[in-house]
């Protein structure tokens, strides 16, 4: 049984699922490796113009999973923190829309993979959680990147000190998602956002999302980089078309 699933849901969209329910979808090492496979794939297929990161079997990731972490192996811990590298750089330099539909759980490693989508949609009954301190880790996946930048240093420092869990409008009310869907509904939600993103101009939505990326910087170097970015956009010919089709009053 293949513990990634990963396929074409029409429209450009591209699904991307944890499979191991038996485990409420912990991230083992070999399901990793399968999982930056298969976003690899989709972020380099030109027929994939948005990822929906799925839940299955009621979760999304209940983390890492604590019995293939290889104990109090120094070097096995680097190895599989390398792992994790891979797979965090990746979901940082997609320039294609990716979302995350949270049921259930997204903890630690579950809620790492969430923080790098464009947008959360979480079910009312989800949960969102930094859990790290209760068995004695620290927190990884990048969080102290993502969480800070969503959330602002005060908020992320509370969560993640406090090894704290947000559920439903709570989390949406706190920022740490962005769209509060019905239990069950959470991917419905998502793929009707994904084919909206998958509708603007790649060129544009790419070149936005690597602007957005270096934040926060100074006054001159965001003038800089759009400098830099409108004069690619302005000659893609996403740009042409859309252009074209304003003047003449159609889509």
């Amino acid at each position: 049984m293949s513990l990634i699933v990963s396929e074409s849901m029409g429209d450009g969209i591209a699904r991307l699922a944890i499979n191991r329910p038996e485990r409420r979808n912990a991230l083992s090492p070999d399901a990793r490796l399968e999982l930056i496979a298969a976003l690899d794939a989709a972020l380099a297929d030109p027929a994939v113009k948005a990822v929906v990161f799925g839940s299955s079997a009621g979760h999304f990731c209940a983390g890492g999973d604590i019995d293939a972490m290889g104990g109090n192996d120094a070097r096995a811990t680097r190895a599989r923190m390398k792992l994790h590298h891979r797979f965090v750089r990746l979901l940082a330099d997609a320039e294609k829309p990716v979302i995350a539909a949270v049921e259930g759980y997204a903890m630690g490693a579950g809620a790492g993979i969430a923080l790098f989508a464009d947008t959360i949609v979480l079910a009312e009954s989800g949960a969102i959680g930094f859990p790290f301190f209760k068995i004695g880790l620290t927190p990884d996946f990048a969080i102290s990147y993502t969480l800070t930048r969503r959330l602002g240093w005060a908020k992320a420092r509370q969560l993640l000190l406090y090894a704290r869990t947000l559920r439903g409008k709570e989390a949406v009310d706190a920022g740490l998602a962005d769209v509060l869907a019905p239990d069950g509904q959470a991917e419905a939600t998502a793929f009707e956002l994904a084919k909206e993103l998958a509708a603007m101009s790649p060129v544009s939505f790419s070149l936005t999302k690597r602007h957005l990326a270096l934040e926060p910087r100074s006054l001159e170097a965001a003038l800089e980089a759009e400098a830099m970015a409108q004069p690619l956009a302005s000659t893609s010919a996403e740009h042409i078309e859309a252009r074209a089709a304003f003047l003449a009053r159609r889509k």
